[in-house]
C-alpha cells in the first residue's frame, strides 16, 4: 500500500479520536507572546527517520513556506537559520474540502496537540462552515517556541480558499501574505 495512503488513513483516525476528546475541551491554547526580547530564531528540525516529502506541490508548499517563515523574521530584525537560536519555528499546514480535513505536519514538531488542533479546524472549517457550494481551503497554524525553556510563546493563524491551478508565483504570494497574517501578532 502507497505510503501516502496510510499517512491518509492514520490522519483520518487521528482526526475522528481528536473529534471525540475535543468536544469536552474548552478550545487550542492560542499564547500571544511577542518577539520582544528575542534576537534569533530558526525552523523546527524534521524527525530525520521520516519518510521523504515526495509530493512536488506538497514540496513547492513546504519551500515557499519556509522562504517566507525566513523572510519575515530577517525583515524584523532577527537572525534566521542558525542553531543556537533563541526560539524555534514550527509550522502546519492545513487542507479542508466539505467534510475532510487533511493535515501536513512535517514541520510542527511534538507535544503541541496537532490532532486537537486539526479537530478543531475540522469542526470550524469543514463541518461547521455554513458554506454551500464546494470549497477548497488552506491554512496555516505557525507556533513560535522559546528555545531555552521548551515554552510555547505564541501561536497564530490564517486561513483561505484555494485557487485550483494557481501560478508558482500566485501560490508564493498567497502563502506569504497567510504567513505575514499568522505572525502579524507575533511582530507588535
Amino acid at each position: 500500500m502507497n505510503i501516502r495512503i496510510i499517512q491518509v488513513i492514520r490522519r483520518a483516525a487521528i482526526l475522528l479520536a481528536a473529534g471525540a476528546a475535543v468536544s469536552c475541551t474548552p478550545g487550542v491554547d492560542m499564547p500571544k507572546g511577542t518577539s520582544k526580547g528575542f534576537t534569533s530564531a530558526r525552523l523546527i528540525q524534521r524527525d530525520p527517520q521520516s519518510s521523504p516529502i515526495t509530493d512536488a506541490t506538497e514540496r513547492q508548499v513546504h519551500g515557499m513556506v519556509q522562504n517566507s517563515l525566513s523572510r519575515q523574521f530577517s525583515a524584523k530584525g532577527l537572525a534566521y537559520g542558525k542553531g543556537g537560536a533563541d526560539l524555534v519555528v514550527a509550522y502546519m499546514v492545513i487542507y479542508q474540502e466539505p467534510g475532510m480535513t487533511a493535515t501536513y505536519d512535517d514541520f510542527f514538531g511534538y507535544g503541541r496537540n496537532p490532532e486537537e488542533i486539526a479537530a478543531v479546524a475540522h469542526n470550524r472549517g469543514a463541518v461547521s462552515s455554513g458554506r454551500p457550494d464546494f470549497f477548497r481551503q488552506a491554512g496555516i497554524v505557525v507556533d513560535v517556541v522559546d528555545s531555552r525553556t521548551n515554552k510555547l510563546v505564541y501561536r497564530g493563524f490564517a486561513k483561505g480558499d484555494v485557487i485550483k491551478g494557481a501560478s508558482s508565483g500566485t501560490r508564493a504570494s498567497r502563502i506569504d501574505a497567510a504567513v505575514a497574517q499568522a505572525l502579524a501578532g507575533f511582530f507588535r
